[in-house]
């Protein structure tokens, strides 16, 4: 039992998520795992892959080996040799995310950034240009119909992670801050002219603010006004249920077609009339002998109610 609770407090699960998402596989924590995706690349699945080789590497903080944070020294630098073993191992880590024969070619460059950038210029097709087009024809035709709001809002998060794939890194950090703010600012208005009509309320309270909340906020706020929408409909669904049931027992009517007092009121089903049957129904066995009719001030007073047939 000691070593499987050892065992299990060594390694952590990855992340797994539905068909076509991304995968990573159950990782050690230690450094001298080499296994770090499930995801290998084939041509097609790029995106998949490098997010899931990112997500890993990051997670044992040595992502800036590949994005190019992290520097190469001068190699009489007393630091250069732990910069060194470090790159060798996140290359190790790289390539062995690789099938042999996908990761061969890259195998020999110098440097684990080196290899991130020729593996991405290589599958990447970020220059697709019909790509791009159709994730943002996508992001444009998206409405929200029939979907719940959280439904609407994770399939526009799902297009525009794709789409941020796309995006090059600013050297500058300003430049990159005021760029993102400028796209998610974007994004706002997209989420925003796809609710259905029902949310305008909402839609305009968003809009006439400054500054303007950010996705985030927005669809919080949204799903809180959808959510309470919802149970203020409920509500007056019920209330507009009680009062008709208040107003056909207060006509003497119960709820099920029987008159108050538990008797149920006649009906003959030959000349389709009520307060009689079939057995008394004048138009099968005529009328009583000796009948008489009633006076008007009888009628008025509320006669015989076979007066009806």
């Amino acid at each position: 039992m000691v070593g499987s609770s050892s065992a299990s407090s060594d390694a952590t699960s990855g992340v797994m998520s539905s068909e076509g998402g991304i995968q990573l596989a159950a990782i050690s924590l230690s450094e001298n795992s080499l296994q770090i995706t499930i995801h290998k690349p084939n041509g097609k699945n790029y995106f998949e892959w490098s997010q899931s080789v990112r997500l890993v590497i990051d997670g044992k903080g040595k992502l800036g080996y590949l994005n190019g944070e992290v520097k190469p020294p001068a190699t009489d630098d007393p630091k250069y040799r732990q910069w060194r073993s470090e790159n060798s191992m996140v290359t190790a880590w790289f390539i062995n995310s690789m099938d042999p024969v996908v990761g061969k070619p890259f195998m020999f460059l110098p440097t684990a950034r080196d290899m991130w950038e020729a593996v991405r210029e290589t599958y990447s097709d970020l220059d697709n240009h019909s790509q791009l087009f159709e994730l943002n024809t996508r992001m444009w035709k998206l409405q929200q119909g029939q979907c719940e709001v959280t439904a609407y809002y994770n399939e526009m998060m799902a297009v525009w992670q794709e789409l941020d794939l796309f995006e090059e890194e600013w050297e500058s950090p300003s430049d990159s801050a005021r760029y993102k703010k400028k796209i998610e600012r974007g994004r706002v208005f997209v989420f925003l002219a796809g609710l259905n009509k029902e949310l305008d309320e909402v839609r305009g309270r968003i809009l006439g603010r400054k500054p303007l909340p950010t996705i985030r906020e927005v669809f919080s706020e949204v799903r809180r006004e959808e959510a309470w929408r919802q149970v203020m409909l409920k509500n007056v669904s019920e209330t507009k249920t009680e009062n008709e049931g208040s107003a056909l027992v207060a006509r003497g009517v119960d709820l099920d077609g029987e008159k108050r007092g538990g008797k149920q009121r006649p009906w003959c089903d030959h000349c389709r009339k009520p307060w009689h049957t079939r057995e008394t129904c004048w138009k099968l066995h005529g009328k009583p002998a000796g009948w008489k009719k009633k006076s008007g001030n009888d009628n008025k007073s509320g006669g015989d109610v076979r007066a009806l047939q």
